[in-house]
């Protein structure tokens, strides 16, 4: 029987730099993690040449081996010029297969910490053994003394009693270059909607093929609606006085909103994050992936039209009240 590596990926942006975890299974021979500094430069060519780099190393020893790769499907359809190197390389093992990747993505987060810590420098390659990361993540690694910056997020056992919950439509999965296409948001007191903000975003170019693709949403929509500043305007009046921002990863949604504050220079929204898919892996489900596509089907949520903000929003905040529901359950 032909043995199948499995090969987890995650990029991160820290500090202006651009860094990836790995996690690793040769099965019968190791298991671990990686990370690796890719220093400075544009994050989607970094994420190509950091993936190219660990599956040159697993090739040169393991190519008579199928893989199975889990990365972010939205990263893994970017544009890069070490994009072809990769499917090279993917093509020489005896098989590949992309897999779900939101499984991994709490010990790659874990790594990620403890990679900063460790103070890996650009270029890079640091190697962590499981027992590493298993005291990693019960005891949270600390850079220059201090604790690691981290977003402070809701921890109350019963679910908010207000806040809104958050989502954007984005030309790209990286921060950097994700410019915003839709802004969807609705606010909630006790369990009910009370008011919604939605729109469309002119993000004065064009729409990626795969963006129109997955969201429907092409450059004619988006040629009258507001600029991403107008619009930020309209959402930050909204946001006032939010205590608690609720997404489906509101990691990446808080860091857009973020960047458009500072490139805006207007203050930015403060308060607790909630980020749903954090919370239905505590759930321990027994499905592969906790995208938001998969956990309406498990809970029987309508999302009337996936990959768009406001159906998403919508879905969001249903799937955070079955959340709580389960929990208390």
């Amino acid at each position: 029987m032909q043995r199948s590596i499995i090969l987890a990926a995650k990029l991160f942006e820290h500090n202006d730099e651009n860094r990836m975890t790995f996690y690793c299974l040769v099965p019968d021979v190791k298991e671990g993690y990686m990370a690796l500094n890719l220093g400075f430069g544009r994050a989607d060519y970094g994420f190509w040449n950091g993936l190219h780099r660990v599956l040159s190393i697993l090739n040169r020893s393991y190519r008579e081996c199928g893989i199975e790769l889990a990365v972010s499907p939205a990263l893994f359809s970017i544009i890069g010029q070490a994009k072809q190197q990769v499917t090279t390389l993917l093509d020489s093992f005896s098989s590949y297969q992309l897999i779900p990747a939101d499984t991994y993505y709490d010990r790659l987060d874990i790594i990620h910490e403890l990679s900063i810590a460790d103070g890996i420098k650009p270029t890079e390659l640091k190697g962590y053994t499981l027992v590493e990361a298993a005291a990693a993540a019960l005891k949270p690694p600390v850079a220059s003394n201090e604790k690691l910056k981290k977003h402070d997020y809701y921890t109350e056992l019963s679910i908010p009693y207000e806040g809104v919950v958050l989502d954007f439509e984005t030309t790209s999965p990286i921060v950097e270059y994700a410019k915003i296409i839709e802004i969807s948001a609705l606010k909630f007191r006790d369990g009910q909607i009370i008011d919604t903000y939605n729109t469309l975003v002119n993000p004065k170019s064009k729409i990626p093929k795969q963006v129109r693709l997955l969201t429907g949403i092409t450059d004619q929509d988006v040629a009258d609606m507001p600029t991403s500043f107008q619009a930020l305007k309209q959402l930050n009046r909204f946001l006032q006085g939010t205590p608690v921002l609720v997404g489906h990863n509101i990691q990446y949604d808080y860091r857009v909103l973020k960047a458009m504050c500072k490139r805006a220079n207007t203050r930015l929204w403060t308060g607790k994050l909630l980020c749903t898919l954090k919370h239905s892996r505590q759930l321990n489900l027994p499905i592969i992936s906790y995208d938001l596509s998969t956990l309406c089907e498990v809970f029987d949520i309508v999302n009337e039209q996936p990959h768009r903000a406001w159906a998403d929003t919508k879905a969001t905040f249903e799937l955070m009240k079955c959340i709580y529901q389960s929990q208390l359950v």
